[in-house]
C-alpha cells in the first residue's frame, strides 16, 4: 500500500505540468482518469474494508493484475525480458493463491472464494452476490456531486480517443481552472485516507513528509501541507 501511494503522487505533478506547461488539456483529461481510478481502487480495498476481506481483496487485485498481464502476452514468446515477466507472474500468482487459502475466511467461503480467484475478481460485491462493482459504484463512495461522478466516468472517451471529438471545447482556457479545483479535490481525498490509514505513524515519524516531499515539487508541497491543514 505505501508503494502504491508513493506511485501515486508523482501523477498530480505530471497533472498539473501537462496542464499548465504544456497546455494540453486532452492528455490532461486522460491523466485525470487514471489518477481517479487509482484513488477509487485504493478507497474500495485499503479504506472501506477491514481485516481479512480487506486482505483478500488486496490479493484478488495483485492476482488481476497478474492474470491480465498473462493474458495480454500470452503470444509474446519471442520477448526475453517479456519471457523473464511472465515466469514471474507465473510465481505470484501461485504465491498469491497460497496467501488467500491461508485466510481463515477461505475456510468458510472457499467455494465462491475460489470462482475469484480464477478471474481475480476484487471488485465482487459480496459473498452471496456474483455480480461486481463498476468503477461508476466506486467513484460514487466518494460522496461528491453527481456531475462530477459523470464527468469521472465520461473521461473515459480520453483513454479511448473519443474525447478528441471535443477537442474546441475541453482545451478552451476555461477548463483549466476546472481541472484545478478537480485535482485538489482528488488530493484532498487521497489525504484523508493517508491519515487515516497512517495516522498515528505520521504523528511519529517525521520520515512520511520526507517521503512526500521527494515526490512534489516546493509549490505542489506546499499546496499538499495546506490542503492536509485545511482537512477534516
Amino acid at each position: 500500500l505505501v508503494q502504491r501511494l508513493s506511485l501515486m503522487l508523482p501523477t498530480y505533478r505530471t497533472f498539473s505540468k501537462v496542464l499548465l506547461e504544456n497546455n494540453d488539456c486532452i492528455t490532461t483529461n486522460t491523466i485525470l482518469r487514471m489518477m481517479v481510478d487509482n484513488l477509487a481502487i485504493t478507497k474500495f480495498i485499503y479504506v472501506d474494508h477491514k481485516g481479512e476481506m480487506r486482505l483478500l481483496r488486496h490479493y484478488l487485485f495483485l492476482l488481476d493484475g497478474s492474470l491480465t498481464y498473462l493474458k495480454i502476452t500470452d503470444s509474446m514468446n519471442s520477448n526475453v525480458l517479456i519471457i523473464e515477466e511472465r515466469e514471474r507472474c507465473k510465481r505470484e500468482v501461485q504465491h498469491t493463491k497460497e496467501q488467500i487459502m491461508k485466510l481463515s475466511i477461505y475456510e468458510i467461503q472457499h467455494l465462491y472464494i475460489d470462482k475469484l480467484l480464477s478471474k481475480g475478481n476484487w471488485k465482487f460485491k459480496n459473498f452471496s452476490d456474483a455480480g461486481k462493482f463498476s468503477y461508476q459504484d466506486l467513484y460514487e463512495t466518494f460522496v461528491i456531486a453527481p456531475n462530477i461522478v459523470a464527468y469521472f466516468v465520461y473521461l473515459s472517451q480520453f483513454a479511448h480517443g473519443l474525447g478528441l471529438y471535443s477537442l474546441e471545447t475541453v482545451a478552451s482556457k476555461q477548463n483549466v481552472p476546472f481541472l484545478l479545483e478537480v485535482r485538489d479535490m482528488l488530493l484532498r481525498l487521497l489525504i484523508n485516507y493517508i491519515y487515516g490509514l497512517f495516522s498515528e505513524y505520521i504523528c511519529n515519524n517525521d520520515g512520511f513528509l520526507e517521503s512526500v516531499r521527494t515526490k512534489l515539487s516546493r509549490n505542489e508541497l506546499e499546496r499538499f501541507l495546506e490542503l492536509a491543514m485545511n482537512s477534516d
